[in-house]
Formats: C-alpha cells, sequence, structure tokens
C-alpha cells in the first residue's frame, strides 16, 4: 500500500474554527476502506483501533513540533474519529493555525467604513488609516508530524489486514 499526500487546505468555519485537511491519495487503501464492511466484525475494529491511533499519534507529534508563543495553537490541537467514514482527524479552533502552518505575505490593510483602524501597542491604543502586516514565514508543524507518522499508519493497517 502506498499512501502520498495529495494536497493540504486549510478551512475557517462561521464559529472561527479551523480545520486543516490533509487529502490522502492511495487507490489500494482507498480500495481497502471501501470494502471493509465486507470484512467480518473483528477485522473493521482493528483497522478502526489503528486509524484512531494514527490520528492520536499524528496530534502528539504536531503538538511536540509547532512553535509556541503564547501556547495557546498547542494547547488547542485535538483529535476527533468518525466511525462511518472510518477518518480521523487532527483540529484547531484557533483561528490563526493556518497562518503558522503556511505563512502569509506582507500585505496592508486599510479602513473601509470607519475613520480609522485601531490596534493596541504596549498596552496603548494607537489609530491609523492603514497598516502594513510583515511577511511571516511559515512554520510548518502537521505536515511533518502526519509525514512522520503515516508510516507506521500504513504498516500497522497491512499487518491488521493480513491478520488469520
Amino acid at each position: 500500500i502506498v499512501i502520498r499526500l495529495r494536497y493540504m487546505f486549510a478551512v475557517m468555519n462561521k464559529e472561527g474554527s479551523v480545520k486543516i485537511h490533509m487529502k490522502v491519495d492511495s487507490s489500494a487503501m482507498t480500495n481497502a476502506l471501501k470494502d471493509i464492511s465486507a470484512w467480518d466484525g473483528r477485522a473493521r475494529l482493528d483497522v478502526e483501533n489503528v486509524i484512531k491511533k494514527g490520528t492520536k499519534d499524528i496530534c502528539r507529534q504536531a503538538v511536540q513540533r509547532v512553535p509556541v508563543r503564547s501556547g495557546k495553537l498547542k494547547k488547542s490541537l485535538k483529535t476527533r474519529f468518525r466511525v462511518n467514514k472510518c477518518e480521523g482527524e487532527v483540529y484547531t479552533k484557533v483561528p490563526y493555525a493556518h497562518i503558522v502552518e503556511y505563512g502569509a505575505k506582507a500585505h496592508t490593510i486599510q479602513r473601509k467604513r470607519k475613520k480609522a483602524l485601531r490596534f493596541y501597542k504596549d498596552g496603548e491604543p494607537l489609530f491609523a488609516q492603514k497598516v502594513k502586516v510583515p511577511k511571516y514565514n511559515a512554520k510548518p508543524y502537521l505536515r511533518p508530524a502526519y509525514e512522520y507518522i503515516s508510516p507506521d499508519i500504513v504498516k500497522n493497517i497491512k499487518r491488521v489486514v493480513r491478520k488469520p
């Protein structure tokens, strides 16, 4: 079974949580998981347990790799598992998680409807017509965690599927 990371993207929903999706490209794995309902219940549970453990391992590895400024992002990384789709997810509700993972270009923020923008520097409010935001270099933590753990997940799924 060969698993490749096809693409990875971040989505922010209405509640402000960020989901970083990783699309895995593996035809053999996909076919095996589609046929999982044809397997006996024990094999299905074993595969589910391997994916749950792998998802938790990816989260643990991401927590070790995430850059820390305040610790909020590190504390917010969580996992979830969907039994009906047999998929695991590492997610966070911190709205800047994708910026840490992918980085951001330098850009300018201009006022739109108000007289001025307000922001705080050293606890004092400052007002400006426009603000230049500097470039933020990417500090990936989730992709390296996935790439480090995914061979173990594949090895464990192969082991479980081959069990008599």
